[in-house]
């Protein structure tokens, strides 16, 4: 009875769509949240499992996720998706490193009391756009280690961050580039059967063709049915309408622009998806590159609606070990190596490596 029991869980469980990460292993399944990863902005990714406090170190393998290894680690004193500034919870979302605060540093900035956050910091972009919208408020949302790490087998014992050992972090670094590397923080990590997980991935990828096809085209309709009239925020324009009359007089320009869009990456998080990309846009009034991140929710239809977006130059120029600009066509054609860029006295110790 014990035996079948067991088994009439097991297919609840795959009949629902979602398998938590202790249930299936299987390579028939995988990460909700990783739907498309690609060779420059998600050559890596780390996915921070508030439940199981896990960080998975994901790797892209023609497109699609492969689990390199996993470390402890510590998050928030208080459970729960962050809310406000001061409420010891750690935010759950998709976020970039946007900058590391090496151990030398967080002493000059803290004194003694910097001590805590051990070797370095790799600084989280929280609040994102999601973020803001909803109003979340507080800062210095951190990937950092610690002096104590006995905190890390507490689980829930930071301020709101995520925290490693130091060896951990040493060696997580190797595969972080500032700009780039995704952080995806949830609560629990699901995986979908391939078929549901495919399906995942070709709407999403759907959605960003139409939308780029309709740009082209200059279909101000059509282009301005992909955006969600009232969650929409554009950081520079600002409401649905207000970007919708400075997309107008752009698209009243004479000619078609150019537009082609590479090194796509898919997401999801249980609240929104996002798509990020290297754009190249050529019209008779501008031409310029760089990258791209939409972020979408679903309508009352199930469409996937553009709540925001941002196009940036950060990252998107393979520069030196501390990410800063460099005009060199040969460093934007490297393929990414893991290294103590970080960590440039240490010894290295690559996953893998003989």
């Amino acid at each position: 009875m014990k035996l079948l029991t067991v088994f009439f869980a097991l297919l609840i469980l795959l009949k629902s769509g979602t398998v938590k990460s202790n249930d299936q292993k299987s390579s028939e399944f995988f990460p909700s949240v990783l739907l498309q990863l690609d060779d420059r902005y998600s050559h890596h990714v780390l996915v921070a499992e508030k439940n199981s406090h896990k960080l998975y170190l994901y790797e892209n393998v023609d497109g699609m996720p492969k689990l390199l290894t996993k470390f402890q680690m510590a998050t928030g004193k208080q459970p729960g998706n962050k809310i406000f500034q001061g409420d010891f919870r750690t935010p759950e979302g998709f976020y970039f490193m946007t900058q590391f605060i090496p151990r030398e540093e967080l002493l000059q900035r803290y004194g003694k009391e910097g001590e805590i956050y051990g070797v370095g910091a790799f600084v989280m972009d929280y609040p994102n756009p999601i973020d803001k919208s909803s109003e979340k408020t507080g800062g210095g949302i951190w990937l950092h280690s610690t002096n104590d790490e006995t905190r890390i087998d507490k689980g829930l014992d930071s301020r709101g961050c995520v925290v490693a050992a130091n060896k951990d972090l040493k060696v997580i670094s190797q595969y972080i580039e500032l700009h780039r590397t995704p952080i995806i923080v949830v609560h629990n990590l699901n995986y979908l059967p391939s078929n549901t997980w495919q399906a995942e991935r070709t709407a999403l990828s759907q959605t960003l063709n139409e939308w780029l096809e309709a740009w082209r085209e200059k279909d101000i309709k059509k282009y301005l049915s992909f955006y969600h009239e009232t969650e929409f925020h554009d950081r520079y324009r600002g409401n649905f309408n207000q970007f919708s009359s400075y997309k107008k007089a752009v698209f009243s320009n004479p000619g078609n622009p150019t537009i082609d869009l590479k090194d796509i990456s898919l997401f999801r998080t249980d609240d929104y998806a996002v798509i990020n990309f290297t754009q190249d846009y050529s019209s008779n009034t501008i031409k310029d590159s760089g990258k791209k991140t939409l972020y979408l929710k679903r309508n009352e239809y199930y469409k996937w609606m553009i709540v925001a977006e941002v196009w940036t130059k950060a990252g998107f120029i393979q520069g030196d070990s501390s990410n800063e600009s460099s005009t060199s066509e040969q460093e934007t054609t490297i393929a990414f190596r893991p290294s103590m860029r970080f960590f440039k006295d240490e010894d290295e110790n690559v996953i893998g490596k003989n």
